[in-house]
């Protein structure tokens, strides 16, 4: 009994604050709507213009939005009062929502995309800013903290496409971003029971301190880069590669159903306890699985292996991501922590966009196996450099020090 309760100690001191119970409700919301957005948009542009290009356009002018405008949204919920900035960036946000759903619907869809980018960049800041609420608040159980952070975000992950689908079977594909933009609306008033700000101020613009966080992180940068493009190559090789062995292509829909629920468990698992080592150390070798791992997607032959696979590589990405965001935390002050989240964000969408278009491209002419044994093996050969190059410049610098102290002791 004891070491149950050790286990889930640190989540149990989360959940018994009415605090945490509120910035999970801002949470859903505002996350729901972003994993919401992609699916929902390519069903509701393929049903009042006819063409899914239209909704892929749409939704890329989403994530652009949110690339370009993550560092300055991340530091704006750092600086300005976080009620108001909040309540703010919810109702432009589900203004701009409803605008995409009416643009669409008019026959306007230039009008839907610039509505998307505004949405988009509105919405950036708010996954840093709220992330950076819980784990501000609970520095005794910074671990718990972040693994229920990338929890929620993963259910989040698996309701929104689904709340996209369930509006296409009921036939009324536009009540799916409604819904979400519904769901904005009251975090107005949720927003009062969050505190007042953040604790501190992000000086100056929020491209120099994006600037400064990219220099103090940059591992965990790339680390989210990598990871978020082999996640990318997954998903789009998957279908394809499950028919390739024999198994109907809604084994690849199972597949990464398992996965998610996989990485519900793999952040739980992480965030049960201080684990030895270093944290930076932690994100390499869990990310360098979880490469590893999709090699085996890749070399597999059986169907029900693939999708075990498949599963067990969302554990490793989750725990990854996990404990990629309590490095960032120990790395930084608590008033860059926004920025951080936002930029690291902000940086493994770009990953993701990027390694799907290479992904399809690459798709035209098969080769969905070797795709990712390749980019498996590279994922596990970054992570390896940026390990070598860390270890390095922290002996590097030790060395500095040390002659430095010697040059004096002669001088």
């Amino acid at each position: 009994m004891r070491s149950a309760e050790v286990l889930v100690g640190g989540y149990r001191v989360l959940l018994s604050r009415s605090s945490t119970w509120w910035w999970m409700v801002a949470t859903v919301a505002t996350r729901l709507a972003v994993c919401t957005v992609p699916l929902a948009v390519v069903f509701i542009a393929e049903a009042h213009t006819g063409s899914y290009a239209w909704g892929a356009v749409v939704v890329g002018a989403y994530a652009v939005g949110e690339a370009v405008a993550a560092p300055w949204m991340g530091a704006r919920f750092q600086r300005c009062p976080l009620r108001a900035e909040l309540r703010r960036v919810a109702v432009v946000e589900a203004v701009a929502l409803v605008g995409v759903v009416v643009a669409l619907r008019g026959g306007v869809p230039l009008g839907a995309v610039v509505l998307a980018a505004v949405g988009g960049g509105v919405a950036s800041g708010t996954f840093g800013g709220l992330r950076t609420v819980l784990v501000s608040s609970a520095l005794g159980e910074r671990e718990s903290a972040m693994a229920l952070d990338v929890i929620v975000n993963q259910v989040c992950q698996i309701a929104g496409p689904a709340l996209a689908a369930g509006a296409v079977v009921l036939g009324e594909p536009d009540v799916a971003l409604l819904a979400v933009a519904a769901g904005l609306v009251a975090v107005v008033g949720v927003a009062g029971r969050l505190p007042e700000s953040l604790g501190g101020s992000a000086a100056g613009a929020g491209g120099a301190v994006g600037v400064r966080v990219l220099r103090v992180v940059w591992p965990s940068v790339v680390v989210a880069v990598v990871v978020m493009a082999l996640q990318a190559v997954v998903e789009v090789t998957l279908p394809g590669v499950v028919e390739g062995r024999g198994g109907a292509a809604g084994w690849a829909g199972v597949a990464l159903s398992l996965l998610a629920v996989f990485s519900v468990v793999g952040s739980f698992v992480y965030g049960v306890r201080r684990w030895r080592g270093s944290v930076l150390g932690h994100t390499l070798v869990l990310a360098s699985l979880f490469g590893g791992v999709v090699v085996g997607v890749g070399v597999v032959g059986s169907v029900v292996a693939t999708v075990v696979l498949v599963g067990v590589a969302g554990f490793f990405q989750a725990a990854a991501s996990t404990a990629r965001g309590v490095s960032v935390a120990e790395a930084l002050p608590v008033e860059e922590w926004s920025v951080a989240f936002s930029v690291l964000y902000s940086c493994g969408a770009v990953g993701f966009a990027v390694a799907s278009g290479v992904a399809a491209v690459v798709l035209a002419g098969g080769g969905g196996e070797g795709l990712l044994v390749g980019t498996g093996v590279g994922g596990c050969a970054v992570f390896l450099v940026v390990g070598v190059v860390r270890v390095r410049g922290s002996v590097g610098r030790v060395v500095a020090g040390s002659g430095g102290r010697w040059w004096r002791r002669i001088g």
